[in-house]
């Protein structure tokens, strides 16, 4: 009889972006983008292992081939040349529609599982190339931290690590879907620029002021446009004195950096006092690997 072998298991970090400018669209119809991308402590929880003749991946609603993990489990097969069965299961807490990068994590989770799991046949860059191919924000998810990001937010640079900063996570009951945030940024939208030496500046010395001064969203106002909640959700946040508030990617989640924890947890308990429901205490976390 076969044994059934175990599970591995890793935590999937959710990213926020401090800052994200566009400057126009490439010619393969993906923007041009800037972003500062930082990893956060709000995390999905990502199970692999060797099972059965196919991929399958279990994630409540969003199960089945259409999974991004599921992607990233069949192009890792297919670079070793194995065909097997492989059983995926994620315990979500990450929000979809949120601009959490949810479904990237996961994917780079079960990147990162399947690479250990199979006796770490692929390198670092290997395993990059294996993300880039699966989605924009899936390479920045492989390894987390805080990172300078071009492209479409596949190039990664990294930068001064970010402060622990406390922060107030939140997201409307409506999420944003990525492609039409970007389609109305095209209507509507005024694309900016940041300045990596000011990102560098801000980050070494540690100041969360500073970083609050500098936080910035292009798609903000596209994804207000479809979401008026995000606008209501961020004007609390600063109301409740936060140092800053932003939207995060294409939203429709949006975070306040708080004074310190315990800041942190009265401004959460402030929006659920006031009906919002999907309200979070999280910080900002370090390289995850």
């Amino acid at each position: 009889m076969k044994m059934e072998q175990s599970f591995l298991t890793t935590f999937a970090y959710a990213k926020i972006n401090l800052a994200l400018a566009i400057h126009g669209i490439r010619e393969d119809g993906y923007h041009e983008l800037q972003s500062v991308m930082q990893s956060i402590s709000l995390h999905d929880i990502v199970r692999v292992r060797r099972r059965g003749e196919q991929v399958v991946c279990r994630c409540g609603a969003i199960s089945g081939p259409g999974n991004i993990a599921h992607k990233a489990a069949v192009l890792f097969l297919e670079q070793l040349g194995q065909f097997e069965g492989i059983e995926i299961e994620i315990e979500k807490h990450i929000p979809i529609q949120a601009g959490l990068a949810g479904g990237s994590t996961d994917a780079a989770a079960t990147l990162r599982l399947l690479n250990q799991l199979y006796g770490e046949p692929l390198s670092r860059e290997a395993l990059l190339t294996l993300a880039r191919r699966c989605g924009a924000d899936v390479a920045f998810c492989l390894s987390g931290g805080t990172m300078w990001a071009t492209g479409r937010g596949e190039r990664l640079e990294a930068l001064p690590t970010a402060p622990t900063m406390d922060l107030v996570l939140t997201k409307p009951y409506a999420g944003v879907n990525t492609r039409e945030a970007y389609l109305r940024f095209d209507f509507v939208g005024q694309g900016g620029r940041l300045t990596r030496t000011d990102w560098e500046k801000a980050l070494a010395l540690n100041s969360t002021q500073q970083i609050a001064d500098l936080l910035y969203n292009d798609l903000e106002l596209a994804s207000t446009q479809m979401v008026p909640e995000i606008l209501v959700l961020k004007q609390h946040l600063l109301a409740a004195k936060c140092y800053g508030a932003l939207m995060s990617g294409s939203g429709s989640s949006v975070f306040g950096i708080a004074q310190g924890k315990q800041h942190a947890i009265e401004v959460v308990e402030q929006l659920r006092k006031k009906g919002f429901k999907n309200v979070w205490v999280t910080r900002t976390m370090d390289v995850i690997v």
